[in-house]
Order: C-alpha cells, then structure tokens, then sequence
C-alpha cells in the first residue's frame, strides 16, 4: 500500500519461509512495476524470512526495509 493512492497486493500463502517470502516479493514488485508505481519502502513484521540475506538480496539496494 502507497501513502497516496493506497494500492496493494496480497496473496494467502502456505507458509512464511524466506524463499516463500522472496517469491512473493517478485510477484508484488513486478505487479507494482506494471502499475507504473515506484517502491521505495517496504513494512514487514520481524519475522525470521523477512529478516533474511535472501529476503534483503530480493529487495536490492535501493529498497528500504
């Protein structure tokens, strides 16, 4: 979700391992890329998978966790 427009994607998912979270990374990021919507942050909870390298690797440099 944005702080101007309020887009979102959602899935419901089996799990939450980091290769779990990381795919559905990939699929939102290019979901808001073909909105034409720019991510600068991401908000997860704390959560081992989202504080993993692969997560941190699937978000890239220029993403803010």
């Amino acid at each position: 979700m944005d702080d101007h427009s309020r887009p979102a994607y959602s899935e419901i998912l089996g799990d939450e391992r980091q290769e779990t979270v990381a795919a559905f990374w990939q699929r939102a990021s290019a979901h808001f890329l073909a909105c034409r919507i720019t991510v600068k942050r991401v908000l997860t909870d704390n959560g081992l998978a989202y504080r993993s390298q692969l997560f941190a690797e699937t978000l890239g440099e220029s993403i803010t966790h």
